[in-house]
């Protein structure tokens, strides 16, 4: 009998093992997961998010980058009026959800130099509380909402003023870099 007693809970210890085993390595996965989806696509722009603000932004690179993402904003701002016409978004949700996804990682690069740019309001930040729990500025406020649709149901009037906001800003960044002499190589 003490043989089987002692067969018992060592087939016990090693379920339990393996049970724990199995659950470690599902957590370590999971994380492993997040964290590569969260890198960002290059790995220039990698070193950029390791090194933080330090890593020089050359001029050219943010006209170039501002270029391009000047015309994803006027798709997304008239994604945003269609859908506000419209009084739905989902007919128009997939294209909001890749211009977002590409907005999501450019605009890090583009906000210190942009926010200089931006005229503050409250219901910027209040908005970005309501869709994502967190202040947001005019720019982000547009897009950091998951869906279309919660963009134009958390409006409380200020959208055509924050559509402004953030085209003006764009506007007199670019004024700005234009004014700006490239250094010379």
């Amino acid at each position: 009998m003490g043989m089987i007693v002692w067969a018992r809970t060592l087939a016990q210890g090693i379920r339990k093992g393996v049970l724990r085993a199995q659950t470690a390595g599902h957590i370590y996965w999971t994380r492993t997961r997040a964290v590569w989806r969260s890198l960002p696509a290059t790995a220039y722009e990698q070193i950029r998010h390791w090194r933080g603000a330090s890593v020089e932004f050359p001029i050219e690179e943010q006209r170039a980058l501002l270029a391009e993402y000047y015309e994803r904003f006027e798709r997304l701002a008239e994604l945003i009026c269609d859908a506000a016409f419209a009084g739905e978004g989902a007919p128009f949700q997939q294209e909001y959800a890749e211009a977002r996804r590409w907005l999501l990682r450019a605009y890090p690069h583009l906000k210190p130099y942009l926010t200089a740019h931006l005229n503050c309001d409250p219901s910027d930040a209040e908005f970005g509380r309501r869709t994502a729990g967190k202040a947001t500025d005019a720019m982000e406020a547009l897009f950091v909402a998951e869906t279309l649709d919660e963009v134009i149901r958390y409006d409380q009037g200020d959208l055509i003023g924050r559509l402004e906001r953030a085209r003006s800003a764009l506007y007199r960044y670019g004024d700005y870099l234009r004014e700006v002499i490239a250094p010379s190589g």
